[in-house]
């Protein structure tokens, strides 16, 4: 394997104005003779902790920061969670969820008067006061569609030739795609699963239990046994690209909910709650349900392991931050959520103490957008940060906005909302992760995102990718600071994030874009760079001096 070198140049601390929060340090990078490396289990499994320098690996520092300049304990954030429920019963994580002490469990009355229910851990806004809860729900471009009665009786989509409304257009566009994919994605699993019946019948004597492995599969002379050629080389290929039943499986479920629920226009999402979606003051919906149902959803609790699971307690994996209590706001389901909900979780975060949000989700339509852009404004106000995932769609959101945003007529109305794309471990082309949306205005700077282990429920562990993955490193970044350094401002944080970073001079291929020429990685994002909380505490501390 050829050697690996790293060129760092240094900027110290320098031209610090607490008008233009004008301060810099951060480390660039060069990388030269790099050539991709397998990973140990035990190493890809913490790859996010790692440093660059230490381990040529482009994780955060965290490990370092810990080892070297987390010596204090610092106070206790409260990291909001907006996202699906959250198995706040985890062995990873039950230590670490935020509770509500002015509420009294389970009495059935608003204790602390703050208009919830049993509050205890945070609310859930997918649901009512009868314990009813929603799992699925339709996407947006459908719900757009289906109110303007663009859908017939047989759930077809019929748009007039002489509709010139751009929006209309746009989720026309969206629905098209997304049903053609669907059909695409049924009749390939339809195609694999004749594929492994035959292979099941016909490879029926050395695979009996229908366990497949190379090994076994190199044992079969397909010379002596010409009729064999063929299952056997489409097993080989099966066991090459991991394409098993079980996955296929999977893969099958997954299409039932996009076509019975996300795709569905006749699935009433909204039936159970009951409440007016228009209206931000009618907020009498929910319950106090913050788990949801753990055989369904795992989003969120993927999500809080890796902000705060519990550090050196000898189980599972240790979150980027160590003195975090977590907020469960279960508002996110499969398909895409409303925006009331929404705006109603970042108000109920910023008004019972939240000082980080993290909104691990996104969607491309939002007819609500002002509800949720004012409840953005709030929480700067209020000082309350926060952390949203770029997306995964390898889109330029530049150019297709991507939902919740913290700007408007392409002006950022806030300094409190960071928007976070993933990156890859590896230290070449492939360094953006192939799923990440990007941006050089609107995506403000890159996290590890790809294959990270973290909590799933029923105290499980699992590895996962996705900007969804990349938002909560940075919250987790986010929260160190904000311990350490309580004086500093959301805004103040923010900056610091995005100017401590590590730069990477790489010419990398663009998500989604893999025959187009390639780009430097600091065209992706507004900061072109990746978190780093080594930097970020050396910079929060010369920042909180200036205060």
């Amino acid at each position: 394997m050829k050697k690996i070198y790293l060129i760092l140049f240094f900027a110290s601390i320098s031209n610090y104005s607490k008008k233009s929060l004008s301060f810099n340090i951060t480390s660039e990078i060069m990388i030269l003779g790099y050539q991709e490396k397998t990973l140990s289990n035990t190493i890809m499994n913490k790859w996010q902790h790692k440093d660059v320098i230490a381990d040529t690996i482009p994780g955060v520092s965290s490990e370092k920061a810990y080892e070297h300049l987390l010596s204090k304990k610092g106070k206790t954030v409260i990291v909001a969670i907006i996202d699906s429920g959250v198995d706040i019963n985890h062995e990873d994580l039950k230590n670490q969820i935020w509770v509500n002490y002015d509420e009294i469990p389970n009495n059935d009355k608003d204790d602390d008067d703050n208009g919830y229910i049993d509050d205890i851990y945070g609310w859930n806004f997918l649901g009512n006061s009868k314990d009813n809860n929603i799992y699925y729900a339709r996407n947006e471009y459908v719900r757009i569609l289906n109110n303007k009665g663009f859908f017939d009786k047989n759930g077809e989509l019929t748009i007039p030739k002489e509709e010139k409304d751009s929006v209309i257009l746009e989720a026309a566009k969206f629905y098209k795609t997304e049903k053609a994919l669907l059909e695409e994605n049924k009749t390939y699993i339809i195609e694999q699963k004749k594929e492994y019946e035959t292979i099941n019948n016909q490879l029926k004597e050395y695979f009996p239990l229908q366990k497949y492995t190379f090994e076994k599969l190199k044992t079969i002379d397909t010379l002596a046994n010409a009729h064999l050629k063929a299952p056997v080389k489409k097993l080989h290929e099966f066991l090459e690209y991991e394409l098993t039943q079980d996955w296929l499986k999977e893969f099958e479920e997954y299409n039932d909910i996009i076509e019975n629920y996300k795709l569905n226009p006749n699935y009433n999402d909204r039936q159970i709650s009951s409440d007016n979606k228009n209206k931000i003051v009618d907020k009498n919906y929910g319950n106090d349900n913050i788990v949801g149902d753990i055989h369904i959803e795992n989003h969120g609790t993927i999500v809080a392991g890796l902000i705060g699971a519990s550090r050196d307690n000898g189980k599972g994996i240790n979150g980027i931050a160590d003195n975090v209590k977590l907020m469960i706001l279960r508002a996110v389901p499969h398909g895409d959520e409303y925006d009331k909900d929404i705006a109603l979780a970042i108000r109920y975060a910023v008004d019972n103490g939240a000082e980080i949000i993290n909104m691990s989700f996104g969607k491309f339509f939002s007819p609500q957008q002002g509800l949720v852009s004012d409840a953005i404004a709030y929480a700067a106000k209020k000082d309350v940060l926060i952390v949203h995932a770029a997306g995964n769609d390898s889109q330029d959101t530049d150019k297709n906005k991507f939902y919740p945003i913290d700007y408007s007529e392409s002006i950022e109305f806030t300094e409190n909302f960071i928007n976070v794309g993933a990156i890859n471990y590896k230290l070449n082309r492939k360094l953006p992760a192939y799923f990440s949306n990007y941006g050089k205005i609107n995506v403000d700077v890159f996290a590890p995102g790809y294959n990270l282990y973290t909590t799933s429920p029923d105290n499980k562990y699992i590895n996962e990718s996705g900007t969804s993955l990349a938002a909560p490193v940075v919250s987790g970044i986010a929260a160190l600071i904000r311990s350490q350094y309580p004086k500093l401002k959301a805004s103040e944080v923010k900056k610091i994030l995005m100017d401590s970073g590590n730069s990477y001079s790489l010419e990398v291929t663009i998500p989604g874009k893999r025959d187009s020429p390639k780009v430097p990685f600091s065209e992706l994002s507004k900061s072109g760079k990746v978190v780093n909380a080594y930097n970020a505490l050396l910079m929060a501390e010369q920042v909180s001096k200036k205060n």
